[in-house]
This record gives C-alpha cells, structure tokens and sequence, in this order.
C-alpha cells in the first residue's frame, strides 16, 4: 500500500472521527489488503490526531498475521470512569483481562517465551469500550475495522492485581451487568483459553520493530463477548476474586 492510500484512508477516519458522520467503508482505492496495511493506517491516524498509543488491544490474526489495535492514551480511563456517551456512539462492552507491561518488551532476535512475558507484566480487570467510524459495524469489512484501531473507542482499566499468577484465568468466572442488569454470567470464556498467550504472540510480533515499552496496556480478548450500553447506563465487570471494572456513560 502506497504513502498516497495510506494517507487517504487515514483521512476518511478521521473525518469521520471529526464529524461524527460514519462511513460505508473505505474507499476502494485504499482500503487496506493486509493486516500491515491496516497497522499503516492506524499509524497515519494516530500521528494526524496528534495523539499518542497507550497500548494495544490483539485481535485474531488475518492470513497468519497478527492483528493489533492501537489504543490511544487519551481513551484511556481508571475505573470507576465517567465517560460521555456521545464520545463512544456504538457503546459496545467487553470485560476483559488486560496487562501492563512493568518491564519493556523491547527489540531483540528471539522470541520471547511465555515465563519472560508472564515476569513482565501485571493482570487488571477490565472493559473494552468497543466503537466504530462505519455505519455498520458487522456489515464493515474485517480489515477495515482493523484499519480502524479495530474498533477501539475506550479502555477502561481496574486496579493491578500483582498476585494475578495465583489465578487460573481460564476458568476465572466473570460477571458483566448493564445498568445495574446481570447481561453475562461465565466461567472462563477467553478466546483463547489463556489470555496471556495474545500478549506473548504480540510481544514476538513487535520485538523485530520497536517492542512493547515500559507501562503500556495490552488487552487480549472478551471473556462475555460484545454487549452494548445505552446513555446513562453504567457498566460493571467484576472477575470473582480478582477484580472489577466500572464505566457510566453520561448522556
């Protein structure tokens, strides 16, 4: 993907950021062909907003590549947050386990094994505040959402829970409640079984280019899928024993 689609692409997201007014999809002259052309764009986007990546969120890879959405630093929030609905239009919701990166993933040849990332990290409760510049989000194409920090709108982060290793977060049971509602009820549901594991597959993706700096947020996946709140709803997700997380969405 060339500079001039890069920049195009980057400019229908952000306009549509800017505006509030949504798109079909992105232009078929420049809509990304590849996961990297999608990282490309967030790229582009991020710079343009002036903004800054406070972590990422990792999605399911596209033809074998790894997928990763940048979050912005701006969008992040400690629970219990107060969050402006209008800011988030879809008000999509996903508790989730995330980590922080205590000591940097940095550069370097090998990989990284799972015990060196799990040594590097602490686990913290959290919501994926999920949103999207396309019209439809379930009708956009998979890697135009990618292009679109697929889909991040916000991150909500719970307190760090340093002794997180003495948990088995495969079978940890999670709650998510809307508006004081109990939506989900599981015990385990990660996608993957082990939510450190897309940590590790991002760790060993990025260590051939800048790593994962000290005191970045990865989060990995939904335990309870996407749900969706209204304005003036609050949305908790409480890992038992582990931890919680709180967002309301002020109309």
């Amino acid at each position: 993907m060339d500079r001039r689609a890069i920049e195009k692409a980057a400019g229908s997201l952000i306009d549509a950021r800017r505006t509030g007014r949504l798109i079909d999809a992105l232009p078929a002259d420049c809509s990304p062909a590849s996961a990297d052309d999608a990282h490309a764009i967030q790229t582009a986007v991020v710079a343009a907003l002036g903004e800054s990546v406070g972590g990422w969120k990792v999605a399911a890879p596209i033809d074998g590549k790894l997928v990763r959405g940048a979050i912005l630093r701006s969008r992040i929030f400690n629970s219990p947050a107060r969050v402006k609905a209008a800011d988030m239009g879809m008000l999509g919701v996903e508790a989730e386990i995330a980590f922080q990166v205590d000591r940097a993933l940095g550069p370097r040849a090998r990989d990284y094994s799972r015990d060196e990332v799990a040594g590097s990290v602490t686990a913290f409760a959290a919501i994926e505040i999920v949103d999207s510049r396309f019209k439809s989000y379930k009708d956009a194409s998979l890697l135009d959402r990618s292009a679109d920090f697929v889909s991040n709108g916000g991150f909500v982060r719970g307190a760090l829970r340093p002794d997180w290793r003495n948990f088995d977060l495969a079978k940890i049971e999670v709650t998510l409640a809307i508006g004081g509602r109990e939506i989900a009820r599981k015990t385990g549901g990660h996608p993957t079984g082990d939510p450190l594991l897309p940590l590790l597959a991002l760790a060993n993706d990025l260590r051939s280019g800048g790593g994962i700096p000290l005191g970045a947020v990865v989060t990995t996946g939904t335990y309870t899928g996407l749900n969706f709140a209204k304005p003036g709803q609050t949305v908790a997700a409480s890992f038992t024993g582990f931890g919680a997380a709180e967002v309301r969405f002020e109309a």
